[in-house]
Parts: C-alpha cells; sequence; structure tokens
C-alpha cells in the first residue's frame, strides 16, 4: 500500500524528485562489527563470500536498523521514480546472483547478475562487474557501478548499486549495513536504507 501510495504520488506531478539525489540515508563507511570470534574485516568478509564451492545468492530484504532484522512486508530493496514524463517506476532488488569471486589484494572482484524487477517485469542488465572494498578503519562496502539495465517500456538506464556492511554473522552467513540503488537515463529513480543480506547456495530457496 505504501509503495501504491508513493507511485500515484509521484504520477500526480512530483516525480521530478527523483532525479535530485533521494539518498540521504545511505552512510558510505559505517565501521564494521567483528563477531564470532573474526579478528579481521578480510577474514570477516573472505569467510561469508569466498568459501563457496560454487555460485551462491545474495538475498536482500529492508531491514529495521535497530534490530538487523527483515521488515515483514520487505520482498527486496527499492528505488522509486519515473520513467519519461509520467510513467511511475518501482524498481525491486531481491537478490544478487554471484557467479564468481575473487580476492585481488583487499578487494574481492564480483561477477554478478541482479534479481530485479522494475515494475514486475525483470530488466536485462546482463552479467554485472561488482567489488567488494575492504578498507582502512573496519570500512566495507560492496559497489556495482555505471551498469546498463534495458527496460522494455524505458529503454536503456545505468544504474548503481551500494551495499556498506556495518556487521557480518558468519554463523548466519548474513550481513547488514545501509544500501543506495540508483537509476538515471530514459528512467530515473532512487532507494536508500537500511538492509539485511542471507549467503545462501543456488542450490537453497532463495528467501529469508
Amino acid at each position: 500500500m505504501k509503495k501504491l501510495a508513493t507511485m500515484i504520488f509521484l504520477f500526480l506531478g512530483v516525480g521530478a524528485l527523483a532525479s535530485c539525489g533521494g539518498t540521504a540515508r545511505y552512510i558510505d563507511s559505517p565501521v564494521l562489527r567483528l563477531q564470532d570470534g573474526v579478528s579481521t574485516p578480510t577474514e570477516a568478509v573472505s569467510g561469508l563470500f569466498l568459501q563457496h564451492t560454487g555460485p551462491y545468492t545474495i538475498v536482500l530484504c529492508d531491514a529495521d536498523p535497530a534490530t538487523g532484522t527483515c521488515i515483514e512486508s520487505s520482498t527486496g530493496l527499492s528505488a522509486i521514480g519515473v520513467g519519461g514524463i509520467f510513467l511511475p517506476l518501482i524498481m525491486d532488488l531481491s537478490g544478487i546472483k554471484v557467479n564468481n569471486a575473487e580476492l585481488v589484494e583487499e578487494t574481492i572482484r564480483l561477477k554478478t547478475r541482479l534479481v530485479s524487477t522494475v515494475n514486475k517485469i525483470a530488466p536485462n542488465c546482463g552479467d554485472v562487474a561488482g567489488k567488494i572494498n575492504i578498507r582502512t578503519g573496519n570500512i566495507v562496502n560492496i559497489e556495482l557501478t555505471n551498469f546498463y539495465c534495458n527496460w522494455i517500456a524505458i529503454g536503456n538506464v545505468v544504474t548503481n548499486i551500494k551495499l556498506s556492511i556495518d556487521g557480518i554473522s558468519l554463523k548466519e552467513q548474513s550481513f547488514t549495513g545501509f544500501y543506495s540503488v540508483s537509476l538515471r537515463g530514459t528512467g530515473n529513480a532512487n532507494g536508500s536504507g537500511y538492509y539485511k543480506a542471507l549467503v545462501v547456495s543456488n542450490r537453497q530457496a532463495l528467501s529469508f
């Protein structure tokens, strides 16, 4: 209901807000909390992203920052905006399929595919290169930047996805933090907030 109301609101004339940032809640550099007896960010990140023998999926949900648990109605992360002049858009990102992950110095290079829809129709984003950055001060974030997606109703858009990480649980194979999702081009949309992610083998059910 909240998303429907937002779409109507945009349709009535304030969709221009989608091209004006809209990601104030995203925090780029939260300090990673080390758990489960892990002593370094590299150990935590490697234990989460590099220990799989085959492809895996990062399943995403909007979460409560106070508890780190999924919001009950969440089906993924969302970016809301407009295509063309009047077409309301909602991009839902429910997961990121990781086909390959490789540690290069302090960066994990990713080959991914998105599990997403725009207005319930899957866009064509192809293979998406990404990276997990491990920086000084226990700062870790995931970036999928400046890649093209094509959606039948609006054409090509440049898409950016950023996930900062403030907590990793190796026992649960999960992590939490802040996200920013944006589209730019013939359609424009923004979304940001707090998320939880679960890393699962592609043989497992892709849900929380």
